[in-house]
């Protein structure tokens, strides 16, 4: 078989394939809409809460006020109790509550911290988290005004009051995520997990099955699906990224010098297991299931210091790893090229193995098959 011919047959059996085309071609699009959805608008903002004022004074009044100045939050209605609050959460009316205690006005006077409660549905940790935020921004503001005032009236120049409470500005400058979202922070590293997964699962049903793969059909099908995901990594990398407005800073040679030996490392890995496991639909589930303990050993999900160290070598297996922190660094910290060379060193080294082993005669189906037949006689 020439190689025109082994190009040929590969083209055919690819394309031949509905769960390969559909994997390749549909799942990468599919997940480069609905992965980012969520996260489109980056922060939390404007969340619906109740107010619950106990204290009723011209103070507590103003705090409410300055709740509903805070871009976190939008204050909808004032409740009589917190037992209250519990339905209109549950009909999804508001995402929180707010009690503004007993003698807050009293409290702020006298110089004591007033404890103002906050309630809401804690399993959506944005929405709390950001409910919280709101709160500590819009008390902070009204201590510092009460403080200030009561220096006032104790002759002390506006100016030097205000430098009492405030000794120094804050002045915080976002370096590597300029929104401060979750968009920016989690989809550049899931969009490399995705090229992976779905790539593993390609060249696994490729794979599966086979008796015995010619060095020339393996070479010709690894120069298809390198080709067909260069297209996709360019488009998940580049185009995908300006969509969904996260940052991006690397050159194009950059990210191909990594994904390059990314997606031969995939690939290998990829054969190998559609030579293990016999079952197509076994394929599929075993990649699946892997998606989430592969994330988050990533390093970028989970800190690899607070990870078991058994743990993270083997999670340094999957190519997955090194090239999610060398895209994310090129991509989205401006790192160099050069500063990559011990993550580009793991790449080639899980290319050369993992399509080393896919083409050793152990792993065949035929060779298998060949070996049981022995052991039962």
């Amino acid at each position: 078989m020439n190689w025109r011919t082994s190009f040929v047959v590969e083209l055919k059996k690819l394309f031949s394939n509905p769960a390969v085309v559909f994997t390749v071609f549909g799942g990468i699009v599919i997940y480069s809409l609905l992965y980012p959805l969520p996260y489109a608008n980056q922060l939390p903002r404007e969340l619906r809460v109740a107010v619950v004022d106990h204290d009723e004074s011209q103070q507590s009044r103003v705090f409410i006020r300055m709740l509903d100045a805070t871009p976190q939050l939008k204050v909808v209605s004032q409740l009589s109790s917190e037992n209250q609050a519990g339905i209109h959460i549950a009909n999804a009316e508001i995402e929180g509550v707010i009690s503004v205690p007993e003698y807050f006005y009293r409290d702020l006077l006298l110089g004591k911290s007033p404890v103002v409660a906050v309630g809401g549905d804690a399993s959506f940790f944005l929405t709390y988290g950001t409910i919280a935020e709101g709160v500590i921004a819009a008390g902070s503001t009204l201590g510092a005004k009460v403080k200030t005032t009561k220096a006032m009236m104790n002759d002390v120049p506006l100016s030097l009051a205000s430098k009492q409470n405030s000794p120094f500005s804050l002045n915080l400058v976002p370096v590597f995520n300029p929104t401060m979202g979750y968009g920016n922070y989690v989809v550049p590293g899931v969009f490399i997990l995705i090229l992976q997964q779905t790539l593993l699962i390609a060249s696994g049903l490729l794979g599966c099955g086979e008796k015995e793969t010619s060095r020339r059909r393996f070479i010709a099908r690894t120069t298809i699906l390198v080709v067909i995901y260069s297209v996709m990594t360019m488009y998940y990398l580049g185009a995908s990224l300006d969509i969904n407005g996260v940052n991006r800073l690397a050159q194009p040679l950059q990210l191909a010098i990594v994904m390059l030996p990314f997606l031969l490392a995939t690939i290998g890995c990829g054969t190998l297991l559609g030579k293990v496991i016999k079952r197509p639909e076994m394929i599929t589930l075993v990649v699946l299931l892997s998606s989430m303990p592969l994330l988050f050993t990533s390093g970028f999900v989970w800190p690899t210091s607070a990870l078991p160290e058994w743990l993270n070598m083997l999670a340094q297996l999957s190519p997955s790893t090194p090239a999610i922190q060398a895209t994310i660094q090129l991509n989205q910290m401006g790192a160099t090229i050069q500063s990559q060379s011990g993550h580009l060193a793991q790449l080639w080294a899980l290319a050369v193995v993992f399509l080393g082993m896919a083409q050793m005669p152990f792993f065949s189906t035929k060779t298998m098959a060949h070996s049981e037949r022995q052991h039962r006689v």
